[in-house]
């Protein structure tokens, strides 16, 4: 008997998801609005993953005494900006 009502328990939620997929899926705003704040978010995680990680590596970089042949280069186009004036 618990088994049954476990079955039709679960069909009915299969039925009531199935519902709100095709509502979503016939009604273009709802997708619209449904898509816009998914890509939002991933956009936004995907910024602020980004910048954690540069914030990491760059706090790596300077425990680590900075790396030299990068400090040169901007020495470089420093030098050569100012000689193009």
């Amino acid at each position: 008997m618990k088994d049954q009502a476990n079955s039709k328990q679960i069909k009915a939620e299969k039925i009531v998801s199935l519902d709100g997929a095709m509502e979503i899926l016939t009604n273009p705003k709802k997708l619209f609005w449904l898509n816009f704040k998914a890509g939002f978010v991933r956009g936004f995680a995907g910024v602020l993953g980004a910048a954690l990680a540069i914030i990491l590596i760059s706090l790596m970089v300077a425990k680590l005494g900075g790396v030299p042949v990068i400090g040169e280069f901007i020495k470089q186009i420093g030098s050569a900006v100012k000689s193009a004036k």
